[in-house]
């Protein structure tokens, strides 16, 4: 299981193309933060935040006070990237100024932040990014996953014809209607698996899936492992970096 970190900086300086494999969510508590990526600049002042995708080359020229994420690759979910990258900016609305205050305690009051608090804090906002993006039919299927869902449903809710619906989904995705619905499955699937004890067969009900080698099936052919392998490898990498946050807290 992959951890999140966060960190505050107290700085004026530019940092020029810097790139490595985890993204970033940049949060402007004071002053204000210019961002370049992808060809674009965006200017944040404490009313926004914005997302820097993993791999990518960017540019940072902060003042003030900046909270900064570092997400893991596999904490961003391959199918939401040219979404999250098109759509990079999040207004901090009242309804989520809450939010950002606990991400901001959760970072200030521990000396590590590799913790499930922030982890599940993250996943919400998160959310939010995602849910700017979301077409009618990306939504439907993300809300009821667990159902039968009919790709001429889908086509209703656009106002497609299927033929014509199936060729502007996969331009939109990357994928076909029927090999999104997968992932959404699989993503649900794993976050159940790391969180819960239910049996491999309750998951898969959970998930849409009618019995579990089918389910089986599908989860190993995107995630490389069966979710029995996926769930023991989750709760060992989570028990090292216990014990590895454990041993540096008592060094403090």
């Amino acid at each position: 299981m992959a951890f999140i970190s966060g960190y505050i900086v107290n700085a004026q300086q530019k940092v020029n193309d810097y790139l490595h494999s985890h993204g970033h969510i940049i949060i402007v508590i004071s002053g204000s933060c210019d961002v370049c990526f992808e060809n674009q600049q965006h200017s944040l002042t404490p009313k926004y935040t914005c997302f820097i995708p993993p791999n990518t080359a960017h540019t940072l020229e902060c003042t003030g006070s900046v909270l900064v994420l570092d997400v893991p690759e596999e904490m961003i979910k391959a199918i939401d990237l040219v979404f999250l990258t098109e759509n990079s900016i999040l207004e901090i609305n009242e309804n989520l100024a809450p939010l950002i205050t606990l991400i901001r305690y959760e970072v200030e009051n521990r000396n590590f932040t590799n913790n499930e608090s922030l982890r599940y804090l993250y996943y919400y906002l998160y959310d939010k990014f995602v849910e700017q993006y979301r077409l009618p039919s990306l939504q439907y299927i993300h809300e009821n996953y667990a159902d039968d869902i009919s790709i001429t449903k889908l086509a209703a809710i656009e106002n497609y014809n299927v033929s014509y619906f199936t060729s502007w989904f996969k331009k939109k995705t990357g994928c076909v209607p029927s090999d999104y619905l997968k992932i959404v499955r699989i993503e649900k699937a794993k976050e159940i698996l790391t969180t819960t004890r239910y049996r491999v067969i309750d998951v898969a009900l959970q998930v849409g899936y009618k019995d579990s080698s089918a389910f089986i099936r599908a989860f190993s052919g995107l995630v490389g492992m069966t979710p029995n392998q996926y769930r023991r490898l989750a709760l060992d990498n989570k028990n090292r970096a216990n014990k590895s946050l454990t041993r540096k807290e008592g060094e403090v």
